[in-house]
């Protein structure tokens, strides 16, 4: 009896050791809100490294050109007022004075393209608002013209009164053959050193500008309208005229005609006649 008894506790034993581990009920414990948020914020952080940020209104903008400081051309295809001036003499000339006449003619052109090499703003927004004055400002050279027109041509008398150099209509006797101070301006040949040619920006209207003029020359109206290939605006539009702070590009260089004439005499004296720099022009 003894021998039957242990060797059925031999098999409860066996089973014990064999028998699979019960399994944990499937019954979870909730999980707090604090480890959610916890999980939600790695998550994002995980995300946040691998995936590239986003480009800024900012940063945008410090990818776009800054048309107000590269160079520009400006186009007028309309008549542009315009005004030569040549010194004539029927002698050699040695000083000032043996100047006998300022030829001067009038008339216009057409298809004038003009550049600014060194825009530092003004004079970009100078020609938007088309704020010249009379007459082109140093900053704006020529670069061609269609074609150009003088239909009307004056002499005056050049004077050195002093230090003073005047320019007065021809008298009575300089126009006379049979006066002794008869002039023949015909017969007289041009001896300056320099012309003067004036372009008269204040009476006229550029159709469009010429952006980026060394590199991409993108073509904008003067209300900041991209221009298609045909000059006709796009939906795009660069800048409004508008909202340019207008305190902060007034500042460009003008100047009238009487003073662009009074710059051409001082740049012939200086070239010409170095010995009389002190004579000054008065219009």
């Amino acid at each position: 009896m003894a021998a039957k008894k242990s060797a059925k506790a031999a098999k409860k034993v066996v089973a014990k050791k064999s028998a699979p581990k019960k399994k944990q009920s499937a019954t979870k414990k909730p999980i707090s809100k604090k480890a959610i948020k916890k999980v939600v914020k790695s998550a994002v952080k995980k995300v946040a490294i691998k995936t590239a940020p986003k480009k800024t209104s900012k940063q945008k903008q410090s990818l776009e050109k800054d048309y107000f400081k590269l160079p520009f051309e400006v186009y007028y295809s309309e008549y542009v007022p315009v005004t030569s001036a040549e010194f004539l003499s029927d002698k050699e000339v040695k000083k000032f004075s043996d100047f006998r006449v300022m030829h001067q003619d009038q008339g216009g052109c057409w298809g004038l393209l003009m550049e600014c090499k060194n825009n530092r703003g003004p004079e970009l927004y100078c020609c938007i608002s088309n704020g010249h004055d009379q007459v082109h400002p140093k900053w704006l050279s020529v670069i061609e013209e269609d074609s150009i027109d003088f239909n009307y041509a004056e002499d005056f008398a050049v004077r050195v009164q002093g230090n003073a150099i005047k320019f007065d209509s021809l008298s009575d006797d300089e126009t006379d053959e049979d006066s002794d101070e008869y002039l023949d301006i015909f017969s007289m040949s041009n001896c300056g050193a320099h012309s003067f040619f004036a372009y008269h920006l204040g009476d006229a209207t550029p159709d469009y500008l010429i952006l980026d003029a060394d590199d991409s020359r993108i073509k904008v109206d003067l209300e900041g309208y991209l221009l298609d290939e045909d000059l006709e605006p796009t939906n795009k539009r660069l800048f409004d005229p508008d909202e340019l702070d207008e305190e902060l590009f007034d500042k460009f260089e003008n100047r009238d005609f009487w003073d662009m004439r009074s710059e051409w005499i001082s740049g012939l004296l200086e070239a010409q006649f170095p010995k009389e720099k002190s004579l000054k022009y008065i219009p």
